[in-house]
């Protein structure tokens, strides 16, 4: 009796896949193709981490076997069996539906997201892995509102050929290869994937037993879950969904900063000009991309000094020690340096807005000054362009439009793309020779960004390994070789006496500190993703010095208006004259891209606030430089009222203060530069 009970329940668990392959035809076909896209993306993967000269992460092959992604495959079983007990349980649900038409119609709408379903699949795996390899981080929340918001579509569209289209129909054509084929066939297929994943599994339960090596989530998890999870984590918040008492700019209110003494001191401090000259200034801003402060003069690890010229000139200069970027990204960033403005304090750019018309250093300049802005890199993706051209600097020269070798790396499912930074400074140099003075040059650099192109061994201190941070030495020291070219182009020319030399980083860099996935600067706010470097160099204006005072980019515009004695409004600005014997502001402030808003006072306490935690934490600099011991805000619960507030207020002022210019209105009392050149739609 018993034995034939056991025999008949093994006799219906052997005959269950024909069951399956005869009742759910489209389940088993769906189930099959996320079967495959899913270790396809573990084959891919795996593959690229243990071939490519740029990992994710810092991945260290020699620390795990080349089986080692088996033991993550948990996290795509549970996305498969998701899949195909939700697909089985709708396909066979009855619909109390008579009419033919309207069966017909259900059905194809089922087929219909079927396919929606398994493309989006393989986009979200493509579009992870490419990630990946060119940003350091998965496909995200943030990732996809940014698209969404600050990447115009023309752009989205440059990067996908018609070889990406054909992979696209690969899900496709194995579903209907599957419906379609022949009843003996499917339970052959079905059995086959069943036996694949018992044996996977096994190999999953033993890897499980090995050492982590503590793999940031972007690796372990598959990417579908991968965004799920951060969705379910970030929520769609809004800037401050809790906070009812925000204040908020009032009909008549003057400026661009809240009054009131929590951000200012009482009294107004003085400010002591250079003398006058009798000649314009011509302006060479150098904004170097993803250059963090600590590592430039950096000789701890044994190499030579990565930037020995910069080392020297700011000996010679005005040199902020303690500076720091607006945003941990390039858009902001660069619209701070340009504007003196903080942008918005959310995920929206202010910068790239087809109606940005906030006054730029342009507009401010005299008639008569020769504008234009030459980089290597494409500057749809992270540059304010709109914020630029509306201002009237129109003579832009990028990557799509130099005729320059280009530079190009090969990765996953992409590549890296910059013209070659040598011949684009002797472009650069050249366009410096044919301008008319005044002029205003803006060079934005791209050696070092991801992914470090090698220049050869004539730039470097380092001899290449499988660290980014070694190529990234050597590109800082490509990158001085390029200052130093630049101020020699200067000088030869007979520009340099009569020649403002801004050199500054857009923001920092980091390279694993604090968490696993801490690289690039886009990922969090800690020091190493907002210290930046910034040395202006002309010694009838600047006298040597080191600034040891917190300062901000935002700074940088009336610090050069003052030394070219252009008069200003100072309420239109975020940043102060460093001509002042001392700084009133209490506070500057900084805007993450991970959803964190920080500020940091005179005293270097820092105090930092998370949207996506909806909590507060702080850390005292002084005494704890490396930031690894973060304090309750209740100390300083004054500064984190003081943040909350000004991001709500500056936002809404930027936007008035922007309607208000583009409406040619003359702001009553105050300052504003010409906007005649600006072009706006």
């Amino acid at each position: 009796m018993f034995g034939s009970k056991v025999e008949k329940r093994l006799s219906s668990f052997f005959i269950l896949p024909q069951r399956i392959a005869s009742s759910g035809r489209s389940s088993l076909a769906f189930f099959v193709c996320a079967l495959a896209m899913v270790l396809i993306y573990r084959i891919h993967l795996t593959w690229a981490l243990f071939t490519r000269s740029i990992r994710p992460f810092d991945f260290d092959p020699s620390l795990h076997p080349i089986w080692f992604m088996v033991k993550y495959l948990p996290y795509d079983l549970v996305l498969l069996f998701s899949c195909f007990f939700l697909s089985w349980v709708i396909s066979h649900v009855s619909i109390p539906v008579k009419n033919r038409q309207i069966r017909i119609f259900i059905t194809i709408s089922g087929f219909i997201l079927y396919h929606l379903f398994l493309i989006s699949l393989l986009l979200i795996h493509g579009g992870h892995t490419r990630l990946l390899f060119e940003a350091q981080t998965g496909l995200s929340y943030f990732v996809i509102l940014e698209l969404f918001l600050n990447v115009p579509f023309i752009e989205l569209v440059k990067f996908v050929d018609w070889k990406d289209g054909l992979f696209l129909l690969m899900p496709i054509g194995l579903f209907w290869g599957v419906l379609f084929s022949p009843f003996v066939f499917r339970v052959r297929i079905l059995k086959g994937s069943i036996g694949l994943l018992i044996l996977l599994s096994s190999f999953s339960i033993i890897g499980a037993g090995f050492k982590n090596h503590n793999l940031p989530a972007e690796i372990r998890l598959n990417p579908a879950i991968f965004l799920l999870s951060d969705i379910a984590g970030q929520g769609i918040f809004k800037t401050f969904p809790e906070d009812g008492n925000l204040k908020i700019v009032k009909e008549g209110e003057l400026g661009i900063q809240p009054g009131g003494m929590e951000y200012r001191d009482r009294v107004k401090p003085l400010k002591f000009l250079p003398p006058k000259k009798d000649h314009p200034w011509n302006i060479v801003f150098f904004i170097m991309e993803s250059v963090g402060s600590r590592y430039i003069f950096d000789t701890g690890r044994g190499h030579p000094m990565p930037m020995p010229f910069l080392h020297g000139l700011a000996k010679e200069s005005l040199h902020l020690k303690n500076h720091y970027t607006s945003s941990n990204i390039t858009t902001k960033a660069v619209f701070s340096l340009l504007s003196g403005l903080y942008d918005f304090f959310h995920q929206e750019t202010f910068g790239i807005r087809p109606d940005a018309s906030v006054p730029s250093l342009h507009n401010y300049l005299p008639k008569g000054y020769e504008s234009f802005l030459v980089t290597p890199s494409p500057i749809q993706w992270y540059f304010p362009t709109a914020f630029v051209k509306n201002s009237g600097l129109t003579e832009m020269h990028h990557f799509e439009n130099l005729n320059l070798k280009a530079r190009e790396e090969q990765h996953s499912f992409g590549r890296y793309i910059g013209r070659d930074e040598v011949q684009t400074i002797d472009f650069f140099n050249r366009r410096i020779r044919q301008a008319k003075e005044p002029f205003l040059g803006i060079y934005l650099s791209f050696t070092a960004h991801l992914p470090y192109f090698d220049y050869g061994p004539d730039y470097r201190i380092i001899q290449p390994d499988e660290r980014m941070i070694s190529r990234y030495y050597n590109n800082l020291n490509l990158l001085d070789h390029m200052i130093k070219r630049v101020y020699e182009n200067l000088k030869k020319e007979g520009l340099l006496e009569r020649t403002i030399f801004v050199i500054v980083g857009d923001h920092g860099q980091a390279f694993g500190q604090h968490h696993s996935d801490n690289y690039m600067h886009h990922r969090y706010s800690y020091n190493e993703n907002l210290e930046t470097p910034v040395i202006i160099h002309q010694p009838a204006l600047f006298k040597p010095r080191t600034v040891e005072v917190p300062t901000s980019h935002v700074d940088l515009l009336p610090t050069l208006l003052d030394a070219m004695r252009i008069p200003y409004s100072p309420e239109l600005l975020d940043g102060e004259s460093l001509f002042h014997h001392r700084l009133s502001r209490k506070y500057i402030f900084v805007y993450g891209y991970e959803g964190t808003i920080s500020s940091l006072d005179n005293q270097f306490i820092k105090v930092q606030y998370s949207f996506k935690k909806k909590r507060c934490w702080a850390f005292d600099l002084k005494a704890d430089p490396e930031e690894k011991h973060p304090l309750d805000c209740s100390f300083s619960g004054g500064q984190l009222d003081a943040l909350r507030r000004f991001v709500g207020f500056h936002d809404a002022s930027l936007v008035r203060y922007n309607e208000a210019m583009k409406e040619r209105k003359r702001i009553s009392g105050m300052e504003t530069p010409r906007l005649t050149e600006a072009r706006l739609p």
